[in-house]
C-alpha cells in the first residue's frame, strides 16, 4: 500500500469508529465514548497531517486544510462531553458534520 491508500484507509476507519461510537452512545452503552474517542483522535491526527502537508499548496488549499483541522477539534470536544455525561456532544458533532460538508464543496474541483 502506498501513502495515499494508507491515509484513505485510516480516514475510513476513523470515520467508522466515530460513527459506531455515536450510535452506541445513543443506546447508553458504557464503552461508546471510548470508541468515539478513538475515531475522533485519529480524525484529528489525519486532519492535522493533511493541513501540515499543504504547506507548498496555494493559499486557498492551506486555508481549507486549517479549517478542516479546526472543525475536527469539535470532535475532541464532543468526546469530552460524552465522558462528562452532557448531551452537548450532539451539537458539536452536528457542527463538525456541517462544516465538513461545507468544506467538501470548497475543495479543488477536477474538470
Amino acid at each position: 500500500m502506498n501513502n495515499k491508500q494508507t491515509s484513505k484507509f485510516l480516514f475510513i476507519s476513523a470515520g467508522t469508529l466515530t460513527l459506531i461510537g455515536a450510535f452506541t452512545k445513543l443506546f447508553d452503552i458504557t464503552y461508546a465514548p471510548y470508541i468515539f474517542s478513538a475515531g475522533a483522535v485519529l480524525l484529528i491526527f489525519l486532519q492535522a497531517k493533511s493541513a501540515l502537508d499543504n504547506k507548498n499548496a496555494g493559499r486557498r488549499q492551506r486555508r481549507l486544510g486549517a479549517s478542516g483541522f479546526l472543525a475536527s477539534l469539535a470532535l475532541g470536544l464532543a468526546a469530552y462531553f460524552m465522558f462528562a455525561g452532557s448531551n452537548t456532544w450532539v451539537v458539536l458533532l452536528l457542527i463538525y458534520a456541517l462544516s465538513t460538508f461545507f468544506l467538501s464543496f470548497r475543495g479543488e474541483s477536477t474538470k
